[in-house]
């Protein structure tokens, strides 16, 4: 462990830089690695691997690491056929009996809900493309 604490972590756009430089030139991953300053070739490497496999889409080295907390992190952004399937009807009033606290239960257990609504869609649409795909064989 003690080699992690000393790892650089290089940004999306200078890996960009490297890997593109890399793709554009005759230059070997060594040279590369030697000439930005990188102390191994595998980084370039794997970047470069990277880059070729997303498509050659400049935005691959944008993507966030690890799970995202929630499928729905802005709960305003669910599509509605969500709501509908979750029997949720949307509205706008700010009706001042309710509390705070009692809103914020019911913002919760909405995306708790809609969150499980949109993983059984999209299992099912899975399920029916596997099936889908078994039937052509």
């Amino acid at each position: 462990m003690k080699g992690l604490k000393n790892r650089k972590q290089y940004s999306p756009e200078f890996k960009l830089q490297v890997v593109k430089d890399y793709l554009n030139s005759d230059k070997s991953l060594n040279d590369i690695a030697n000439e930005y300053s990188i102390p191994s070739n595998k980084s370039v490497h794997g970047w470069v691997k990277k880059y070729v496999d997303s498509g050659y889409d400049d935005n691959i080295f944008n993507s966030k690491k690890g799970r995202p907390k929630s499928i729905i992190s802005d709960i305003s952004k669910a599509p509605p056929f969500i709501y509908e399937s979750a029997g949720i009807i949307k509205s706008d009033s700010n009706d001042s009996d309710d509390s705070a606290l009692l809103k914020k239960k019911i913002e919760y257990y909405e995306r708790l809900l809609l969150e499980k609504e949109l993983l059984l869609k999209i299992q099912e649409d899975e399920i029916n493309l596997l099936k889908k795909k078994r039937s052509e064989k």
